[in-house]
């Protein structure tokens, strides 16, 4: 009886090595694939970049700088909270006036990119 118990045992064992064993190959194959399709992957994102870059220049060169655009149409866009669109509403229903601009700083800006200005005004009489 212990015989045949170890080799009920070992029969189950060995399924289970089995079973592992196909469990890594497979493994092993799907990181390959995965490998493999980040490589495509990135480079269909680098020629996206590159065509999205030529086409904002081209489209920069026809139009003109966001400067001279700016200058000629004298408006700006500027990305800001909702707190802030509020208080730009107040100062333009107030007709008050934009004295300055004062660029911003801080290590938000390296960090993320996006530069920030103070909007400084004066109001109306």
């Amino acid at each position: 009886m212990g015989d045949r118990r170890t080799s009920v045992i070992e029969r189950i064992l060995r399924r289970i090595e089995e079973r592992v064993e196909e469990w890594r190959e497979r493994d092993k194959a799907l990181k390959t694939e995965a490998d493999a399709n980040r490589d495509v992957m990135w480079a269909e994102a680098a020629e996206r970049e590159r065509l999205l870059a030529e086409a904002m220049g081209e489209e920069e060169a026809r139009r003109g700088s966001a400067a001279e655009i700016a200058k000629q149409e004298r408006v700006v866009f500027v990305m800001h909270s909702e707190e802030a669109t509020r208080a730009l509403e107040t100062f333009a229903g107030e007709r008050d006036r934009l004295v300055r601009v004062v660029p911003g700083g801080g290590s938000h800006v390296a960090a993320t990119g996006i530069r920030g200005t103070w909007l400084v005004f004066e109001a109306s009489e």
